[in-house]
Protein backbone atom coordinates (compact mmCIF):
# COMPACT_ATOMS: atom_id res chain seq x y z
CA UNK A 1 0.00 0.00 0.00
CA UNK A 2 1.24 3.70 -1.08
CA UNK A 3 1.46 6.06 1.94
CA UNK A 4 2.29 9.66 1.35
CA UNK A 5 2.60 11.03 -1.82
CA UNK A 6 5.93 10.56 -4.30
CA UNK A 7 8.56 13.57 -3.95
CA UNK A 8 9.06 13.17 -8.11
CA UNK A 9 4.83 14.20 -8.03
CA UNK A 10 4.77 16.86 -5.45
CA UNK A 11 7.81 18.83 -6.78
CA UNK A 12 6.98 18.42 -10.88
CA UNK A 13 10.03 16.43 -11.52
CA UNK A 14 10.34 17.23 -15.65
CA UNK A 15 11.45 14.67 -18.17
CA UNK A 16 14.15 14.66 -19.79
CA UNK A 17 15.01 16.30 -23.01
CA UNK A 18 16.68 14.05 -25.30
CA UNK A 19 19.43 15.26 -27.22
CA UNK A 20 19.45 15.80 -31.04
CA UNK A 21 21.01 12.99 -31.83
CA UNK A 22 20.90 9.33 -30.23
CA UNK A 23 23.40 7.19 -31.81
CA UNK A 24 23.10 3.65 -31.02
CA UNK A 25 26.13 0.80 -30.46
CA UNK A 26 25.28 -2.56 -31.03
CA UNK A 27 27.44 -5.26 -29.13
CA UNK A 28 28.22 -8.72 -29.39
CA UNK A 29 31.30 -10.19 -28.07
CA UNK A 30 30.40 -13.85 -26.51
CA UNK A 31 33.88 -14.50 -25.66
CA UNK A 32 37.59 -13.07 -25.58
CA UNK A 33 39.43 -15.78 -27.47
CA UNK A 34 39.80 -16.82 -30.76
CA UNK A 35 37.80 -14.51 -33.27
CA UNK A 36 37.44 -12.03 -30.18
CA UNK A 37 40.74 -12.19 -28.20
CA UNK A 38 41.22 -7.88 -29.17
CA UNK A 39 37.26 -7.09 -29.07
CA UNK A 40 37.55 -5.79 -26.33
CA UNK A 41 39.99 -3.18 -27.08
CA UNK A 42 37.82 -2.41 -30.20
CA UNK A 43 34.89 -1.85 -28.29
CA UNK A 44 36.68 0.60 -26.52
CA UNK A 45 38.05 2.31 -29.43
CA UNK A 46 34.52 2.63 -30.90
CA UNK A 47 33.16 4.00 -27.25
CA UNK A 48 35.93 6.59 -27.18
CA UNK A 49 35.86 7.74 -30.75
CA UNK A 50 32.09 7.74 -31.13
CA UNK A 51 31.76 9.87 -27.94
CA UNK A 52 35.10 11.79 -29.15
CA UNK A 53 33.46 13.43 -32.44
CA UNK A 54 29.33 13.66 -30.44
CA UNK A 55 30.25 15.28 -27.98
CA UNK A 56 26.88 16.46 -27.60
CA UNK A 57 24.65 13.15 -28.56
CA UNK A 58 23.66 10.95 -27.14
CA UNK A 59 25.07 7.11 -27.02
CA UNK A 60 22.93 3.86 -26.26
CA UNK A 61 24.80 0.41 -25.93
CA UNK A 62 22.33 -2.55 -27.13
CA UNK A 63 24.47 -5.51 -25.13
CA UNK A 64 23.18 -8.64 -27.05
CA UNK A 65 24.34 -11.13 -24.77
CA UNK A 66 28.30 -10.64 -24.44
CA UNK A 67 30.12 -12.02 -22.18
CA UNK A 68 30.66 -11.28 -18.62
CA UNK A 69 33.55 -9.34 -18.94
CA UNK A 70 32.22 -6.97 -21.67
CA UNK A 71 29.33 -6.28 -19.47
CA UNK A 72 31.48 -5.12 -16.54
CA UNK A 73 33.00 -3.38 -19.13
CA UNK A 74 29.92 -1.20 -20.52
CA UNK A 75 28.45 -0.75 -16.59
CA UNK A 76 31.82 0.62 -15.89
CA UNK A 77 31.61 3.45 -18.83
CA UNK A 78 27.80 4.10 -17.89
CA UNK A 79 28.91 4.68 -14.60
CA UNK A 80 31.56 7.18 -15.40
CA UNK A 81 28.86 8.85 -17.51
CA UNK A 82 30.53 8.00 -21.23
CA UNK A 83 27.30 6.04 -22.10
CA UNK A 84 23.83 7.45 -21.61
CA UNK A 85 21.95 4.70 -21.86
CA UNK A 86 22.62 1.08 -21.50
CA UNK A 87 20.36 -1.86 -22.29
CA UNK A 88 21.51 -5.38 -21.26
CA UNK A 89 20.16 -8.49 -22.80
CA UNK A 90 20.56 -11.86 -21.79
CA UNK A 91 19.37 -13.13 -25.49
CA UNK A 92 20.83 -11.95 -29.01
CA UNK A 93 17.76 -10.60 -30.29
CA UNK A 94 19.58 -10.30 -33.89
CA UNK A 95 20.70 -6.81 -35.52
CA UNK A 96 17.18 -6.28 -37.01
CA UNK A 97 15.30 -7.47 -33.77
CA UNK A 98 17.24 -4.42 -31.90
CA UNK A 99 16.35 -2.02 -34.93
CA UNK A 100 13.02 -2.99 -34.24
CA UNK A 101 13.15 -1.67 -30.69
CA UNK A 102 15.06 1.51 -31.65
CA UNK A 103 13.63 2.89 -34.70
CA UNK A 104 10.23 2.80 -32.71
CA UNK A 105 11.06 3.81 -29.40
CA UNK A 106 13.70 6.36 -29.16
CA UNK A 107 13.14 10.05 -28.59
CA UNK A 108 15.88 11.62 -30.25
CA UNK A 109 15.13 14.12 -33.74
CA UNK A 110 17.88 11.50 -35.89
CA UNK A 111 18.06 7.95 -34.65
CA UNK A 112 21.71 6.65 -35.15
CA UNK A 113 23.12 3.15 -34.99
CA UNK A 114 26.60 1.68 -35.30
CA UNK A 115 28.21 -1.77 -35.44
CA UNK A 116 29.99 -1.77 -32.19
CA UNK A 117 33.60 -2.22 -34.10
CA UNK A 118 33.08 0.77 -36.07
CA UNK A 119 35.44 3.81 -35.49
CA UNK A 120 34.25 7.30 -36.00
CA UNK A 121 36.81 10.38 -37.47
CA UNK A 122 36.50 13.68 -36.66
CA UNK A 123 33.31 15.87 -38.99
CA UNK A 124 31.66 12.30 -39.22
CA UNK A 125 28.35 14.04 -37.91
CA UNK A 126 28.72 17.87 -39.22
CA UNK A 127 29.05 15.56 -42.92
CA UNK A 128 25.95 13.47 -42.09
CA UNK A 129 23.49 17.09 -41.43
CA UNK A 130 25.10 18.35 -44.28
CA UNK A 131 23.56 16.00 -46.67
CA UNK A 132 20.36 15.99 -45.07
CA UNK A 133 20.06 19.69 -45.58
CA UNK A 134 21.35 19.47 -49.00
CA UNK A 135 19.00 16.65 -49.97
CA UNK A 136 15.54 17.09 -48.17
CA UNK A 137 14.34 13.57 -48.70
CA UNK A 138 17.23 11.64 -47.39
CA UNK A 139 16.16 9.21 -45.16
CA UNK A 140 19.27 7.06 -44.48
CA UNK A 141 22.48 8.54 -44.63
CA UNK A 142 26.01 6.69 -43.49
CA UNK A 143 28.65 8.38 -43.15
CA UNK A 144 31.23 6.89 -46.22
CA UNK A 145 30.15 5.92 -49.58
CA UNK A 146 28.39 3.34 -49.46
CA UNK A 147 31.12 0.71 -52.42
CA UNK A 148 28.63 -2.22 -52.56
CA UNK A 149 24.83 -1.68 -53.82
CA UNK A 150 22.67 -3.37 -51.04
CA UNK A 151 19.64 -3.88 -53.51
CA UNK A 152 21.96 -5.03 -56.18
CA UNK A 153 20.75 -2.47 -58.87
CA UNK A 154 17.38 -2.18 -58.16
CA UNK A 155 17.15 0.96 -55.76
CA UNK A 156 15.10 3.75 -56.72
CA UNK A 157 17.21 6.70 -55.55
CA UNK A 158 19.43 7.18 -58.00
CA UNK A 159 16.71 7.90 -60.54
CA UNK A 160 14.74 9.95 -58.17
CA UNK A 161 17.47 11.53 -57.05
CA UNK A 162 17.74 12.80 -61.07
CA UNK A 163 14.13 13.41 -61.21
CA UNK A 164 13.97 15.79 -58.67
CA UNK A 165 16.87 17.79 -60.24
CA UNK A 166 20.19 16.71 -58.69
CA UNK A 167 23.04 16.38 -60.88
CA UNK A 168 23.54 12.39 -60.84
CA UNK A 169 27.31 11.27 -62.26
CA UNK A 170 29.48 8.29 -61.81
CA UNK A 171 33.03 8.19 -60.59
CA UNK A 172 35.75 6.56 -58.45
CA UNK A 173 36.29 7.28 -54.83
CA UNK A 174 39.56 8.17 -53.67
CA UNK A 175 42.58 6.43 -53.24
CA UNK A 176 42.30 7.15 -49.52
CA UNK A 177 38.51 5.82 -49.36
CA UNK A 178 39.58 2.84 -51.10
CA UNK A 179 42.21 1.96 -48.62
CA UNK A 180 40.12 2.58 -45.78
CA UNK A 181 37.24 0.30 -46.95
CA UNK A 182 39.33 -2.66 -48.43
CA UNK A 183 41.78 -3.03 -45.21
CA UNK A 184 39.33 -2.38 -42.64
CA UNK A 185 37.52 -5.66 -44.59
CA UNK A 186 40.59 -7.05 -44.61
CA UNK A 187 40.83 -7.47 -48.23
CA UNK A 188 43.59 -6.56 -50.98
CA UNK A 189 42.65 -3.06 -52.60
CA UNK A 190 41.57 -4.09 -55.95
CA UNK A 191 43.26 -2.88 -59.18
CA UNK A 192 40.41 -1.08 -60.45
CA UNK A 193 38.70 1.01 -57.97
CA UNK A 194 34.71 0.82 -57.89
CA UNK A 195 32.65 3.33 -59.45
CA UNK A 196 30.20 4.65 -57.59
CA UNK A 197 26.46 6.33 -58.30
CA UNK A 198 26.89 10.41 -56.80
CA UNK A 199 24.61 13.28 -56.79
CA UNK A 200 25.45 16.86 -56.18
CA UNK A 201 23.38 19.56 -54.71
CA UNK A 202 23.04 23.21 -56.27
CA UNK A 203 25.03 24.19 -53.61
CA UNK A 204 27.97 22.16 -54.36
CA UNK A 205 27.40 19.47 -51.67
CA UNK A 206 28.01 15.67 -53.01
CA UNK A 207 26.41 12.37 -51.63
CA UNK A 208 26.71 9.09 -52.96
CA UNK A 209 23.49 7.08 -53.81
CA UNK A 210 23.83 4.66 -51.97
CA UNK A 211 23.75 3.83 -47.62
CA UNK A 212 25.40 1.29 -45.70
CA UNK A 213 23.80 -0.44 -42.97
CA UNK A 214 26.65 -0.71 -40.57
CA UNK A 215 26.22 2.69 -39.60
CA UNK A 216 23.56 5.61 -40.62
CA UNK A 217 21.70 7.94 -38.95
CA UNK A 218 17.57 8.19 -40.39
CA UNK A 219 15.46 11.47 -38.93
CA UNK A 220 12.76 9.99 -36.40
CA UNK A 221 9.78 10.14 -38.69
CA UNK A 222 11.71 8.25 -41.17
CA UNK A 223 12.36 5.69 -38.49
CA UNK A 224 9.06 4.98 -37.20
CA UNK A 225 7.88 3.96 -40.55
CA UNK A 226 10.46 0.76 -40.83
CA UNK A 227 9.74 -1.71 -38.50
CA UNK A 228 8.59 -4.20 -37.95
CA UNK A 229 12.07 -5.73 -39.95
CA UNK A 230 11.86 -9.75 -40.26
CA UNK A 231 14.41 -11.28 -37.89
CA UNK A 232 15.20 -14.87 -38.85
CA UNK A 233 18.99 -14.94 -37.25
CA UNK A 234 21.41 -12.60 -35.65
CA UNK A 235 22.84 -11.33 -38.77
CA UNK A 236 20.93 -11.61 -42.50
CA UNK A 237 21.71 -9.99 -45.71
CA UNK A 238 18.28 -10.41 -46.97
CA UNK A 239 16.68 -8.96 -43.62
CA UNK A 240 19.63 -5.91 -44.12
CA UNK A 241 17.99 -5.78 -47.32
CA UNK A 242 14.58 -5.24 -46.39
CA UNK A 243 16.01 -2.12 -44.52
CA UNK A 244 16.82 -0.46 -47.42
CA UNK A 245 14.05 -1.37 -49.44
CA UNK A 246 11.37 0.15 -46.56
CA UNK A 247 13.19 3.45 -46.72
CA UNK A 248 12.70 3.84 -50.61
CA UNK A 249 9.04 2.88 -50.47
CA UNK A 250 8.32 5.10 -47.61
CA UNK A 251 9.49 7.87 -50.28
CA UNK A 252 13.31 8.71 -49.04
CA UNK A 253 16.12 8.53 -50.30
CA UNK A 254 18.84 5.86 -49.23
CA UNK A 255 22.76 8.20 -49.49
CA UNK A 256 26.06 8.82 -48.03
CA UNK A 257 28.66 10.85 -47.86
CA UNK A 258 31.37 11.11 -50.67
CA UNK A 259 34.03 11.20 -48.11
CA UNK A 260 34.76 8.00 -45.97
CA UNK A 261 34.30 9.54 -42.07
CA UNK A 262 34.28 5.80 -40.03
CA UNK A 263 36.61 2.85 -40.46
CA UNK A 264 35.72 -0.95 -39.71
CA UNK A 265 37.73 -2.07 -37.23
CA UNK A 266 36.31 -5.61 -37.67
CA UNK A 267 38.26 -7.96 -34.50
CA UNK A 268 41.93 -6.12 -34.71
CA UNK A 269 42.61 -2.75 -32.91
CA UNK A 270 45.41 -1.62 -35.87
CA UNK A 271 44.67 1.29 -37.28
CA UNK A 272 45.72 2.76 -40.86
CA UNK A 273 48.76 5.12 -40.30
CA UNK A 274 46.66 7.24 -42.67
CA UNK A 275 44.36 7.58 -39.63
CA UNK A 276 46.84 9.09 -37.47
CA UNK A 277 45.88 12.86 -37.83
CA UNK A 278 42.27 12.08 -37.94
CA UNK A 279 41.70 9.99 -34.68
CA UNK A 280 43.98 12.04 -32.79
CA UNK A 281 46.81 10.15 -32.38
CA UNK A 282 48.35 6.69 -32.28
CA UNK A 283 46.34 4.38 -31.34
CA UNK A 284 46.63 3.04 -27.26
CA UNK A 285 44.28 1.02 -25.24
CA UNK A 286 41.07 2.12 -24.40
CA UNK A 287 40.40 4.29 -20.90
CA UNK A 288 38.66 1.82 -18.63
CA UNK A 289 39.60 -1.76 -20.82
CA UNK A 290 42.49 -3.77 -19.92
CA UNK A 291 45.72 -3.45 -21.56
CA UNK A 292 47.16 -6.46 -23.33
CA UNK A 293 50.51 -7.54 -24.49
CA UNK A 294 50.32 -7.67 -28.18
CA UNK A 295 51.81 -11.11 -29.33
CA UNK A 296 55.12 -10.94 -30.79
CA UNK A 297 56.35 -11.29 -34.54
CA UNK A 298 58.79 -13.62 -33.71
CA UNK A 299 57.63 -17.09 -32.86
CA UNK A 300 59.15 -18.63 -30.08
CA UNK A 301 59.14 -22.36 -28.56
CA UNK A 302 57.85 -25.44 -30.60
CA UNK A 303 54.57 -24.08 -30.70
CA UNK A 304 55.34 -20.62 -32.10
CA UNK A 305 57.63 -22.85 -34.76
CA UNK A 306 54.37 -24.97 -35.75
CA UNK A 307 52.03 -21.80 -36.54
CA UNK A 308 54.81 -20.53 -38.56
CA UNK A 309 55.42 -23.61 -40.57
CA UNK A 310 51.64 -23.76 -41.00
CA UNK A 311 51.38 -19.89 -42.12
CA UNK A 312 53.95 -21.13 -44.62
CA UNK A 313 51.95 -24.05 -45.67
CA UNK A 314 48.74 -21.94 -45.88
CA UNK A 315 50.70 -18.75 -48.42
CA UNK A 316 52.39 -21.22 -51.18
CA UNK A 317 48.74 -23.61 -51.02
CA UNK A 318 45.45 -21.80 -51.15
CA UNK A 319 43.87 -24.73 -51.07
CA UNK A 320 45.22 -25.89 -47.74
CA UNK A 321 43.77 -22.34 -46.46
CA UNK A 322 40.41 -22.54 -48.25
CA UNK A 323 40.08 -25.85 -46.11
CA UNK A 324 41.37 -24.71 -42.83
CA UNK A 325 38.78 -21.87 -43.16
CA UNK A 326 36.28 -24.39 -43.31
CA UNK A 327 37.18 -26.08 -40.44
CA UNK A 328 36.96 -22.60 -38.65
CA UNK A 329 33.55 -21.59 -40.00
CA UNK A 330 32.62 -25.36 -38.90
CA UNK A 331 33.93 -24.53 -34.92
CA UNK A 332 32.62 -20.75 -34.90
CA UNK A 333 29.48 -21.81 -36.11
CA UNK A 334 29.57 -24.64 -33.09
CA UNK A 335 30.59 -22.48 -30.49
CA UNK A 336 28.22 -19.80 -30.82
CA UNK A 337 25.19 -21.76 -31.85
CA UNK A 338 24.74 -20.77 -35.91
CA UNK A 339 22.91 -22.91 -38.03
Amino acid sequence: MRQGISPAKRAGLPAHVPAEVGMVSLVFIPSLVGFYAQSLEVLGLHLDSLRRTLPTGEILVWDNGSCPQVVEFLQQRFRQGQIDYLVLSQHNLGKTGVLNWILSALPHRYIGFSDGDILFLKGWWPAVQEVFRAFPKAGMVSPAPAFFDVLRGKSMTASLLQEAGFRVYTDTPTARDVQLYYQGLGHQVPEQPPILPLAQASDGTLACARSGHHVFVMPREVARQIPPLPVDRALSRDSDRVLHERVERAGYWQLSTARSFVYHLGNTITLPSLLTTEVGGEESAPSGSPARPRPKDAPTGLKGALRAGLRRAMARSPRLRKNIERVYDALFRLLYGEV
